[in-house]
């Protein structure tokens, strides 16, 4: 049974602390000129020395997984409650920013990237005993690339591009495409190509989706589910097949991981202060200082194969289609009043669209710098003149447009909210910012939406606003399905940077994306814990330990 927070407890110890005049004028200092600024706070980090084993980590997120079935995966809160069961057959170093070796002990591609082998460790089981061989690779990826009808699954949006079939050759087992994919090394590393037992594949997509179907290979097991609140995963005994290069080879340190949702923002955070928590996923900007003077760890991790956060301006919305619009919204933004105002040091300008942890980034910030009179002039340039209310209009009506939130990152509810005064007051557009979970899951397919919110973890530019259904722009601009077409036929990594460099300018030229603070997944910590990340922000659930 999951642990259940004491909510009464919670408020009394976090009104406590958010009533504090010590702490609040912690969160709250101003500059000399009067600007909003973050307080200077100490740098707390987790405990030293070797590892301890044994204990609990109680770990607070911000939504609960309607499916734990591979397809229907995607969001961080997903990942991270799948997390603890999985293997793939690859990982990725975050900190060394390479490949190495997991389920595949060794790997490899054709020039053409269209053939990719892997030879499979031997001696891997999943937690119900049975082995994890070539032939389950297999049937897994035979999944992932054709679905099955029968079953209701789905492909695997990522997988399935171009898959042509599976080859098992004694310890090896090849995918073979019929067009290339330079991405799919990194699309085998992805949440939701985590490799799952026959009795989990022969499930239907409903069946599937239940926490205590899911039979994955990890360093942990599920235990018990309680829906829509939380989950505890205790230690598989006898793992010993951990990625190449973990500080851990052998089972985890923890006896035990309870995940809990807590959908309140401040529920979270007061909940970490009196303990109830060893660690709470999306602090919200507001509270950041709190959690410092509190001598807890503030730990803002950046994906280092990801993007900034940005939001994707429909190239064919009524009020977008027009270049001179779109350009006006990407100069109309003071990015460094967003982060020092409204945000924390923790979300810096953007460089790109590529978050500046990104190898591939380059610095276009001179392509979107803040420029209201540049704004002002294109909106005129386009017909919207202001009226007497002070809001622009054309042909009788208003220029307002409408952006949805998200739940998966915190600072996107003050950061919009910025953004609309700052379009309100200076350039005369109306922003309805709508933080409605219902309205944005709309929103991925209306075309009425003009603006799209989105970061990721690990992005290909190409599919993101380029492939054929992409839910960014709703449409693919020739000049991006160009570059796309070049970034599948990547021979190597050193060409398939010179075509993210290209397609970085083509999207901050064509004016296709806003990119507005660094993405950054903001964790707060108790000392006692030790806690490093994934490539996809994830916690490192494996490799984390509890100060004895």
């Amino acid at each position: 049974m999951a642990q259940t927070i004491d909510r009464r407890r919670f408020l009394r110890v976090g009104a406590a602390a958010f009533g504090s005049p010590f702490l609040m004028s912690a969160t709250r200092a101003y500059a000399a000129d009067g600007a909003k600024t973050t307080a200077p706070a100490p740098a707390f980090t987790g405990p030293s020395g070797p590892p301890v084993r044994g204990g609990t980590l109680v770990f607070s997120d911000t939504e609960a997984v309607a499916s734990w079935q591979n397809q229907r995966l995607g969001s961080y809160s997903s990942g991270i409650v799948t997390g603890p069961t999985n293997v793939f057959l690859l990982y990725f170093d975050p900190y060394k920013k390479t490949f190495a070796p997991w389920v595949a002990e060794q790997w490899g591609k054709n020039p053409e990237n269209t053939r990719f082998w892997f030879k499979i460790r031997k001696g891997i089981t999943f937690s119900d005993g049975t082995a994890l061989t070539p032939q389950v690779v297999a049937r897994n990826y035979e999944q992932f690339g054709r679905g099955n009808e029968k079953l209701r699954i789905p492909v695997h949006p990522q997988i399935a591009r171009g898959f042509e079939r599976v080859e098992v050759d004694g310890d090896v087992v090849t995918i073979v495409l019929n067009k290339p994919n330079q991405q799919f090394l990194r699309d085998v590393t992805r949440v939701n190509s985590a490799l799952l037992a026959e009795k989990t594949l022969a499930l239907t997509l409903e069946e599937a989706g239940l926490p205590q179907n899911r039979i994955g290979a990890g360093p942990f097991v599920l235990e018990s589910y309680v829906p829509g609140q939380g989950a505890t995963f205790v230690r598989r005994t006898g793992y010993a097949w951990a990625p190449g290069g973990s500080p851990n080879q052998g089972e985890a340190y923890l006896d035990k991981i309870v995940w809990q949702v807590l959908p309140e923002v401040g529920l979270r955070t007061g909940a970490l202060l009196s303990k109830q928590v060893d660690v709470a996923r999306g602090i919200q900007p507001a509270d950041e200082g709190t959690i410092l003077e509190s001598g807890y760890q503030l730990l803002a991790y950046a994906p280092p194969l990801g993007s900034s956060n940005f939001a994707a301006l429909r190239v064919n919305n009524e009020f977008t289609k027009d270049l001179r619009v779109r350009q006006a919204l990407v100069h109309g933004i003071d990015r460094v009043a967003l982060s020092r105002d409204a945000l924390t040091p923790r979300y810096p300008p953007p460089i790109s669209i590529l978050n500046a942890n990104n190898p591939n980034a380059i610095d276009l910030s001179h392509e979107f710098a803040y420029d209201p009179g540049k704004s002002r002039d294109l909106l005129e340039q386009a017909g919207w003149t202001r009226g007497a209310d002070g809001i622009r209009a054309k042909e009788g009506k208003k220029l307002q447009l409408s952006v949805p939130q998200s739940a998966q990152q915190v600072a996107l509810g003050p950061a919009w909210e910025f953004i609309a005064q700052q379009w309100r007051k200076e350039l005369g557009i109306l922003l309805d910012v709508r933080n409605d979970p219902a309205y944005a899951a709309k929103a991925n397919q209306d075309v009425n939406v003009p603006i799209m919110v989105s970061r990721t973890s690990i992005i290909s530019l190409g599919q993101f606003f380029s492939d054929t259904g992409n839910t960014s722009l709703l449409a693919s601009p020739p000049e991006l399905t160009a570059l796309y077409q070049r970034e599948l036929e990547a021979e190597d990594e050193a060409e398939f940077r010179k075509v993210q460099i290209e397609q970085q300018k083509a999207l901050h030229k064509g004016a296709y994306v806003i990119a507005y603070f660094e993405e950054a997944q903001t964790y707060g910590a108790s000392p006692d814990v030790h806690l490093t990340f994934l490539a996809q922000t994830y916690p490192d659930f494996y490799n984390a330990w509890k100060k004895a």
